[in-house]
């Protein structure tokens, strides 16, 4: 289509679903329809919300006694965009965009057919998803049948649940009742799991939202809500707080709703005010204790020109995941804000922002005045009461009264007239309603913020307090640090008496003291020196020490050679016919005829008198004796040695030795031997070993070898008496040291002497400390 050579645009069907997708909940496009039904230019009374099933389809209806439409108004409401609406009196009109119609029925089902009458005409239209697909339309076409105007009515009658010109006449006819008004039906409800997304069945008087638990995004650690507010599944309840001051009556399925004046259903109802810069009035809010059993029934209520936009919005403690700000309700109507297309919440704008971030502080504010700032006593209390005052709603002209008090809402008839109030005043439909407590003089809070006050009192009384507590702890080590001076200067003194009385005019110094420490220390380097020697000596004493047990360890091998060649040389003399005795002095006679080309003896002396004889393989020219005896049994072992074989020399001659029977027993005995001669092999190589001058011991004599070990076993011993000495003298060095501190200091204690260089280091340091602070 064009018009003055310009293509117009069109509006391609799919817009109609589109369109109806900015209502997420359905009880949202149901306000769409109640809003156009209360606008001053339709000025209803009431409204019926039914469900009808028209020819074998479900449909849901809404009915007004409102002004009704004309034909161009009519047009006018199925097309887009097109708003008329203007205020009349006090009553200012909710809708401006022009769109709520369209986004509303369409939202809940497919069809929509629109039957309305005023004085002058009467009217039908239809906005039909089904009839704009079944003829592939490629805009939004609106059918309209008017008393004039027929040629759209076959349209109507073929893609519309009326197939007949009477069935719509009939509909019209209804209207008759009340002479003018309008009814909508919407048909091809809108399904979820091939089921009606609203639920008719489970309430005969009331239309039920099935919808998911809400989670609140916005909160700070708050619990996903398991139980939403009853208003987000009951359309009546919903239908109850829809409007801050309801003017109209809503009936739904033939039982009215008992709307609520949220302002007025408080308890404790107290009222502030919210003055920006950029508005020329201050804003009232009213603040109050809910008195519904509902848990999660508590917030801010946010209107907007009347009509609700949030309900229950948490703010300030609220969202917090403590008891805080529990039950507290606030109303305000926040015209300043702009709502968006869907009416179900503001434009986050900086305004918005600045709105919140206040409302939250009054809320606080009045929550910690009430409970003084969070009693769960004071809690439980306000939460039970009943609302301040009791208003009702004359059924007939729809004005509010207040009823005195002692009367409860809950025991009021379904119906309830002027007629039936107690004051005298007030209890006939020509007479005004009150003046509104919240009138425009309104400049300050109803109620007296003290909790801030108290809490700075309490904080400078405690800051004071701490100050209190520091000065006094400021005084009292103050105290002490003069009385540890008095005690400082009155010690000194004794001490300077004291040191007088017993040197005469000379005191002590520090100086005296350095001396002291410096003697102490060249004492304590000679002791360290003294230790090291201390050292030295017990790793040789050690050595010695394990020497002489490894002589020891070969002393007890030789004597069990001793005594196993003993036993041989008692079988030999068995075996040869000779006696014990015999063999004795025969070894002796051996052993001084051994440099006569005999085989060589080695001759060990043990230190409990007996003489082991080891014969070794090959001669040598001298025989190898250890004498690990003393000099005088040496010599007493030499002479019995000489008798002995003079014995030896007188017996052999009558003795006829058994050649073979002496083989065998020298055979039977040479193992032994052999041990006997490894383990005296070993003994040059342990004197060797514990040889500190590298002396060779293999190429000394006997003698001399007893004579160096003898050497060195006295030259330790001397190392050990000096030890010792260097041990008396240092002792006794401690002991005069500490005497002499005693004389210098009488009354201290200095502990034991071996303690007296801690004491002389503690001394010094405290009078370093002194000297420093004076």
């Amino acid at each position: 289509m064009a018009t003055g050579g310009i293509r117009s645009s069109r509006v391609s069907p799919a817009f109609l679903h589109g369109n109806s997708t900015s209502h997420t909940w359905a009880f949202s496009a149901i306000a769409e329809l109640i809003d156009n039904a209360y606008d001053p230019d339709v000025n209803a009374a009431e409204l019926r919300i039914d469900t009808r099933v028209i020819n074998g389809t479900v449909c849901l209806t809404f009915v007004d006694n409102g002004n009704g439409m004309t034909q161009d108004k009519l047009h006018k409401m199925l097309s887009f965009g097109y708003c008329e609406k203007k205020q009349i009196g006090k009553i200012k009109p909710i809708g401006y965009y022009g769109n709520g119609f369209k986004s509303g029925s369409m939202r809940l089902g497919k069809d929509a057919l629109v039957f309305t009458r005023n004085k002058d005409s009467m009217s039908v239209g239809l906005l039909s998803q089904t009839f704009l697909k079944s003829i592939n339309a490629e805009s939004v076409l609106k059918c309209r049948v008017d008393q004039d105007t027929t040629s759209n009515l076959n349209a109507i009658l073929q893609h519309s649940i009326f197939h007949r010109e009477a069935e719509l006449l009939n509909e019209l006819s209804g209207l008759d009742k009340v002479g003018h008004g309008t009814s909508i039906i919407i048909y091809n409800l809108k399904m979820t799991s091939e089921k009606l997304e609203l639920d008719f069945n489970s309430d005969p008087f009331d239309i039920r939202n099935p919808e998911t638990h809400i989670i609140d995004l916005t909160s700070i650690n708050r619990p996903i809500i398991q139980y939403q507010p009853e208003y987000r599944r009951s359309l009546r309840e919903y239908c109850s707080i829809l409007y801050l001051k309801p003017r109209m009556k809503i009936v739904i399925r033939g039982k009215k709703v008992k709307t609520k004046l949220m302002s007025k259903s408080l308890s404790q109802t107290e009222m502030d005010v919210y003055k920006p810069t950029w508005l020329e009035k201050p804003i009232h809010i009213t603040f109050g204790f809910t008195s519904s059993k509902n848990p999660e029934d508590y917030g801010m209520m946010m209107y907007h020109k009347n009509r609700l936009i949030k309900a229950f919005e948490k703010v300030g403690y609220q969202k917090q995941a403590t008891a805080l700000g529990v039950g507290v309700i606030g109303v305000v109507e926040a015209n300043f804000l702009e709502p968006i297309h869907n009416k179900q919440d503001f434009s986050r704008t900086e305004r918005y922002s600045a709105f919140i971030t206040n409302v939250s502080t009054k809320l606080n504010d009045y929550w910690n005045e009430k409970t003084s700032g969070g009693s769960a006593q004071n809690r439980t209390e306000t939460q039970v009461k009943l609302p301040d005052w009791t208003w009702a709603q004359c059924d007939n002209c729809l004005k509010w009264r207040r009823l005195p008090t002692g009367l409860n809402a809950g025991g009021l008839p379904d119906k309830w007239y002027c007629r039936m109030n107690p004051d005298a005043s007030f209890n006939r439909c020509d007479v005004d309603e009150e003046p509104e407590d919240d009138d425009e003089a309104l400049q300050q809070p109803t109620y007296k913020k003290t909790f801030k006050k108290k809490l700075e009192e309490k904080k400078r009384a405690e800051e004071y307090e701490k100050m209190r507590k520091m000065q006094a702890k400021e005084q009292e080590l103050k105290q002490r640090e003069e009385d540890l001076k008095r005690k400082s200067i009155q010690l000194s003194e004794e001490v300077s008496s004291s040191q007088d009385s017993e040197l005469g005019q000379r005191r002590p110094t520090v100086g005296d003291l350095d001396i002291a420490k410096k003697r102490l220390d060249v004492y304590k380097e000679r002791l360290i020196e003294q230790q090291k020697i201390i050292m030295n000596l017990e790793r040789q004493k050690k050595v010695i020490e394990e020497q002489s047990h490894d002589m020891l360890q070969m002393a007890e091998q030789l004597k069990l050679s001793n005594i196993n060649t003993n036993n041989l040389i008692e079988n030999v003399n068995l075996l040869a016919g000779t006696s014990s005795a015999t063999v004795s002095s025969s070894s002796s006679v051996k052993r001084k005829n051994s440099a006569k080309g005999r085989p060589t003896k080695m001759f060990i002396k043990t230190e409990d008198g007996d003489t082991v004889t080891v014969i070794q393989n090959e001669v040598d020219e001298d025989d190898n004796v250890i004498d690990l005896t003393s000099d005088q049994e040496k010599e007493q072992d030499d002479n019995e040695e000489e008798k002995q074989a003079a014995n030896l020399n007188t017996s052999q001659k009558d003795v006829k030795p058994n050649v073979e029977g002496l083989e065998k027993a020298v055979k039977d005995s040479k193992p032994v031997v052999e041990l006997a001669h490894k383990t005296v092999q070993t003994v040059p190589v342990m004197i060797r070993l514990a040889n500190r001058d590298e002396i060779d011991l293999e190429k000394l004599s006997p003698l001399e070898k007893k004579q160096h070990l003898v050497a060195k076993h006295r030259e330790v011993c001397e190392l050990q008496k000096k030890l010792d000495d260097t041990n008396a003298r240092f002792k006794s060095l401690q002991g005069n040291i500490c005497n002499l501190l005693k004389i210098i200091v009488p009354d201290f204690d200095y502990g034991q002497p071996d303690d007296i260089e801690n004491v002389i280091l503690d001394f010094i340091r405290v009078n370093a400390e002194t000297d420093s602070k004076s």
